[in-house]
């Protein structure tokens, strides 16, 4: 029971890890210049402010349009206390004709991560599929947990895979800066009916190329518990990619600084490595 607890947790932290990756590819676009804002009819109240808020949203979901991008990133973890380790890693991605996106994860330092390689499969309404394989018993293990807090940051998966934000109604709140950047402010409702352990969340998204600079989940007392923060977006090749940002674990009194080493997109990458007997291959060697 507790080795199949232990190998639960593990699969969740790789989750947590890879989905987090997602943020660094979902500003990925064609860099075509600065937006227009989106066209609205005059004020008539919330109801207009919704619709203009959804269609903010919208081009920040679309954003992500790369066939496959092969990405090698760094996570240094901070305690609490101040002690901190670094974990290094190389994503490899694919968007299926289906909407799902493929995913591979392979750690590369330090050498004892390698058990943690996984397969990671993200549905088109934001299910999570993550597969390991486990040498002591020559199996695979498979985790579709969204929920659960057992990573290693202590944080749910729904906030790892960009908030999710297809669970909630949105609203735009105003217009201000963010480190002298001009920025939406929305704000994000729970659907009824949608699951989730943050009612609230709140976005900033930049008006020059749609992407997010900041990412705020409140909790049902609207306490704020998580804080994503974008530190520094470069252009590689044709996109725009997300270098250096930063996970705050406010309730965990916990930080994950990531870091985007290098990064190539569109290379029609072999559907084979995304495959049981690849991640077999790569968890063994």
């Amino acid at each position: 029971m507790n080795k199949t607890r232990g190998t639960q947790k593990k699969l969740l932290l790789v989750a947590s890890l890879f989905t987090l990756s997602v943020l660094a590819v979902s500003c990925n676009s064609p860099s075509s210049g600065q937006p227009e804002r989106p066209a609205s009819a005059p004020s008539t109240g919330k109801t207009d402010t919704s619709r203009e808020a959804e269609q903010i949203v919208e081009k920040y979901r679309s954003l992500d349009s790369s066939r496959d991008s092969a990405m090698r990133m760094q996570a240094r973890i901070v305690e609490s206390g101040g002690s901190s380790r670094l974990i290094q890693m190389t994503l490899y991605r694919k968007l299926q004709p289906d909407g799902r996106r493929v995913m591979l994860v392979e750690f590369t330092a330090p050498s004892e991560e390698r058990d943690r390689d996984a397969l990671i499969t993200l549905g088109p309404q934001g299910e999570i599929e993550a597969t390991r394989y486990v040498q002591s018993n020559d199996s695979f293990v498979t985790t579709t947990s969204v929920l659960g807090e057992d990573s290693l940051f202590g944080m749910t998966l729904q906030e790892l895979v960009d908030g999710q934000t297809e669970k909630y109604q949105h609203t735009l709140a105003g217009e201000e800066t963010h480190e002298s950047k001009p920025v939406y402010r929305i704000e994000g409702k729970l659907k009824q009916g949608a699951e989730s352990k943050f009612p609230r969340i709140v976005l900033l998204i930049s008006k020059e190329n749609n992407s997010v600079l900041v990412a705020e989940f409140y909790d049902n007392t609207n306490e704020l518990v998580r804080r994503v923060a974008v530190d520094r977006v470069e252009q590689v090749g044709n996109y725009l990619t997300r270098m250096k940002w930063t996970v705050d674990n406010l309730a965990r009194q916990k930080k994950i600084e990531f870091e985007t080493v290098s990064a190539r997109y569109d290379l029609n990458i072999s559907k084979a490595i995304f495959s049981r007997e690849h991640l077999k291959k790569i968890a063994t060697k």
